[in-house]
């Protein structure tokens, strides 16, 4: 449960089809009543082909919390990939969810689905019998399929029950289920020219196919030969003449699955089997006075008005998507998203993705969501929007709003590359079919955009990152010499403006060879560090510090800054690091200082010589220092 509400998690793939978009509304119409609300876990493609793309599709799966998941619906035949529901299954019994099965023969769950059996022998009852044909062919779907060859043996039946015989080498093609081949076994039976007063087809898409190229030959439906299909889809309607079938009423099967779920816990985790018959559509194909079950002229408005407005916003979330991809900063790509085309939706993302040091193209197996997602935006947030981190457990903020509401809540996966970005939440407060196909689109256009995003950023940061391993030097942070030309040029540019002169603080660390040749480089290389920390924090935050090479190191400054301080602070720190670090060597500097003459600021060069010429003549003195002492047998 989530709140107050029962959690029925619905598995299915392209839910912009009309078939798929009944089963989502008619079930959740059917189970917001006994108190449950409807989370729909959906990928855009059938996960048929087992892609790199489609793995990281199946990723939203991965997204369903089962502690909090009172019943699992999958909708079988609409998952291709059945290692995808076989794992599903698994993780259902682990923590003993119940698991409806629509279209699937598994054991252990509940089974329910179409009589595909029943439903079609009414079909061929009614052209045998109530029409009274005798001379019939049927056109199966691929041979050797299931569903193909138990059409066959019921189209068998009931002829033998009416005592016609069944001759499979005249009264049978194979149509493959598809157009083209469907075509193709229909003109060698206008070759024979020994038509049969009817054709029953294993499905609707044949029927259409038949219907057509009799009609094209010039062969009349259904005067000459009566045509049916099966199926119910909904190009029967604008087939000429319409097609008599079978519809299979996904309406039917939700009430069903609505009825169970009034059932105890222990029923509903016993395997059970339940078949739906599908309804006999009888129309004009067949010879029968019926049809136009949809208004044609108004469909086909409907229809062009869906078509203008998908061209339309995806124009829209084409731009969007180029605007994300030129993003200034995460916070301005996320509120490209704000757009009239956009509603209704949250988007989640991985903290990996938004985190631009991480390599996109690391071959990195661990692909999960993590516990911790980013609120990229949020639709229904006022602007600007500000990204924010969000348990994910918790789905997307205002779930329990959505919830109330009653209407499915649908999760879908991005993934760029095979890797999930993270996932898409659209709570549409209306069942209309025209969201349902805008998800594809918005989640094509984000997997690009956002995908291209994250390339970019982590490409950028590279370059950053490059740039400042040019600048600066590894071991100190300082400037490198030839990193620092941006820094120093800028500082004498501005003092310039000011009408004021430069300084040159330059220090070399004394007895850097007795370090090393005494404790090795690692000593000597923490002394230059200790020196070089020194330095920056004695002086202030606009000098241009740089590590000239070796131990040596100058600081640029303003001549007004205080000189004499910062010598002395220079000086107390590495008095604080000796007393503090615990080391056998003392660490201590030589000092050189030039101002510049007023009204003149002199080249590099000539600065960098100049504080260099008072530096060593501190160094030579403090040289004799250390000679005497440890001529007199002092350390040093």
């Amino acid at each position: 449960m989530i709140g107050k509400y029962k959690i029925a998690a619905l598995c299915v793939s392209r839910i912009f089809d009309d078939s798929v978009h009944e089963l989502v509304t008619e079930l959740n119409r059917n189970i917001t009543d006994i108190g449950y609300r409807l989370l729909v876990y959906h990928t855009c493609s059938d996960l048929f082909w087992d892609t790199a793309s489609e793995q990281g599709e199946a990723a939203v799966f991965d997204l369903i919390d089962m502690r909090t998941t009172d019943v699992l619906i999958i909708a079988y035949e609409m998952i291709k990939n059945k290692t995808i529901i076989s794992r599903l299954m698994e993780k259902a019994s682990l923590f003993d969810v119940p698991v409806i099965m629509i279209g699937g023969n598994c054991r252990g769950v509940i089974n329910i689905g179409f009589d595909y059996e029943s439903g079609f022998e009414d079909v061929v009852r009614h052209i045998v019998e109530y029409h009274g044909k005798r001379k019939l062919h049927f056109m199966a779907g691929v041979q050797g399929n299931e569903f193909s060859e138990n059409r066959i043996k019921v189209f068998e039946k009931v002829l033998a029950e009416n005592g016609i015989e069944f001759d499979r080498n005249t009264m049978l093609s194979y149509g493959d289920f598809w157009a083209g081949p469907t075509e193709a076994a229909t003109e060698k039976l206008l070759e024979r020219g020994d038509l049969p007063e009817a054709i029953v087809c294993a499905n609707d898409t044949m029927a259409i196919a038949v219907c057509g190229l009799l009609t094209n030959s010039g062969v009349r439906v259904p005067d000459e030969v009566a045509v049916t299909g099966f199926d119910g889809i909904l190009d029967i309607n604008f087939s000429n003449p319409p097609i008599t079938s079978s519809l299979c009423c996904y309406g039917d099967i939700t009430k069903r699955i609505a009825g169970l779920l009034t059932l105890g816990r222990e029923e509903l985790l016993q395997e059970q089997q339940f078949k739906i018959k599908s309804r006999l559509i009888i129309s004009q194909s067949c010879g029968c006075s019926g049809g136009g079950l949809i208004n044609i002229s108004r469909h086909l408005t409907e229809l062009n008005e869906r078509f203008y407005r998908y061209k339309e916003e995806e124009r829209t979330l084409n731009e969007i998507g180029v605007r994300i991809l030129s993003g200034s900063s995460l916070q301005a790509a996320a509120n490209e998203l704000r757009s009239p085309v956009i509603y209704n939706m949250r988007c989640m993302l991985r903290k990996e993705v938004i985190d631009e040091t991480i390599d996109p193209y690391e071959n990195d197996s661990d692909h999960s969501f993590g516990d911790e997602m980013c609120v990229f935006f949020n639709t229904d947030s006022p602007a600007p929007f500000v990204p924010h981190d969000f348990p994910r457990r918790g789905i997307m903020p205002g779930l329990e709003v959505a919830l109330d509401s009653a209407y499915p809540v649908i999760l879908t996966a991005l993934n760029f590359l095979d890797v999930p970005l993270g996932y898409l939440v659209f709570s549409y407060q209306n069942y209309d079919i025209s969201n349902y196909e805008k998800i594809p689109q918005v989640v094509n256009a984000l997997n690009n955009s956002i995908g291209g995003y994250r390339n970019t950023r982590y490409q950028k940061y590279i370059t950053r990152r490059v740039r400042e391993l040019s600048q600066f030097d590894q071991l100190t942070g300082l400037y490198t010499r030839g990193g620092s030309e941006r820094a120093y040029n800028a500082l004498i540019e501005k003092l310039a403006k000011q009408g004021k002169s430069v300084t040159v603080i330059m220090t070399d660390l004394d007895g850097l060879k007795y370090i090393n040749d005494n404790f090795g480089h690692n000593e000597g290389d923490y002394a230059i560090k200790a020196t070089a920390n020194a330095l920056k924090n004695s002086c202030p935050e606009s000098a241009v510090c740089i590590r000239m090479g070796g131990d040596e190191m100058a600081a640029f400054m303003s001549s007004s800054a205080p000189l004499d301080e910062i010598e002395a602070e220079i000086n107390a720190r590495l008095r604080s690091v000796n007393r503090t670090a615990g080391k056998p060597y003392p660490i201590g500097v030589s000092i050189g200082i030039y101002r510049s003459p007023a009204g003149r600021i002199p080249s590099f060069e000539e600065l960098i010589r100049s504080a260099d010429e008072q530096m060593y003549t501190v160094k030579s003195e403090h040289r004799r220092q250390r000679e005497e002492r440890i001529a007199k047998g002092g350390k040093m």
